[in-house]
């Protein structure tokens, strides 16, 4: 093997091991997700018939963890920030129950 076979090997080796790290990270994140989210009373075990669709699911939480549409729009200075646009766009395209009138 010459010395430029070794360069290439190392380098794809380290970009490897960068891949790993950036997935175990991402892994450690969504763990983290999902120990807050349950300490704040939501689970796998949610009852989905609670919510419309994807958009009521996603303010649900959003405010568990105390991303609210006030604090959204005090941090970003805005006056209308659409959250209540988007959250009954986003139940129109996610549904959870075919049966319910999702276009309220």
């Amino acid at each position: 093997m010459d010395e430029q076979e070794k360069i290439d090997l190392q380098k794809k080796y380290d970009a490897y091991r960068e891949l790993v790290g950036k997935q175990r990270d991402l892994k450690q994140d969504g763990q983290r997700l999902t120990e807050e989210l349950s300490s704040q009373g939501l689970s796998e075990n949610q009852k989905l018939e609670e919510f419309e669709g994807l958009g009521d699911l996603v303010h649900a939480a959003l405010n568990r963890l105390g991303i609210t549409e006030e604090r959204f729009k005090q941090i970003l200075g805005l006056e209308e920030c659409n959250c209540s646009k988007r959250r009954k766009m986003l139940n129109k395209l996610v549904p959870f129950f075919k049966g319910k009138d999702n276009g309220k």
